[in-house]
């Protein structure tokens, strides 16, 4: 079975004729006539343009002829090339929400590692304790700097206000 062949089974499937097919996926009626006429092979474009449309068709079906014409459960889940655009668009709104959200999140952190960096300092004059040891062994591995480093190639550097 042709390339042509599938594409024809897919507009019976779906109960279309050329005019209606050829409109549904965004393509001159004629560019689809030359196809189903043999005279021209489909391009990578009009192929994209029935996947794109018509998203349960097996793209390795509609390709080479290989498989069932329908996808499967799990293969309809599993973004395809042609899905990345939508997918980036959304990723990347959740993206700058989040890290908004750290935003938020970092400065309270950093304040409280500068209130327990002091709260040690003093803990340190007094006399030696085997709580007070450890206690200076804390102050020794605080976190000094924190660098968040980005997709998009930019960083946030994020530093306490008493460094030693």
């Amino acid at each position: 079975m042709e390339l042509k062949d599938r594409i024809e089974k897919i507009m019976q499937n779906e109960a279309m004729n050329a005019v209606q097919f050829a409109s549904e996926i965004g393509i001159q009626g004629s560019t689809l006539s030359h196809i189903l006429n043999g005279r021209n092979k489909p391009s990578l474009e009009v192929v994209m343009k029935i996947l794109k449309r018509f998203d349960y068709i097996n793209s390795d079906w509609l390709i080479f002829g290989e498989g069932p014409m329908n996808r499967s459960e799990r293969q309809s889940k599993t973004p395809t090339l042609f899905d990345l655009q939508d997918l980036s668009n959304t990723n990347t709104i959740n993206y700058v929400k989040k890290s908004e959200q750290k935003d938020e999140l970092i400065q309270p952190s950093i304040q409280q590692n500068v209130e327990q960096k002091e709260i040690m300092n003093e803990s340190i004059k007094a006399p030696k304790t085997d709580e007070n040891k450890i206690s200076s062994a804390f102050i020794e591995k605080a976190i000094r700097r924190i660098i968040v480093y980005f997709n998009d190639n930019t960083f946030q550097e994020f530093t306490t206000s008493h460094e030693s």
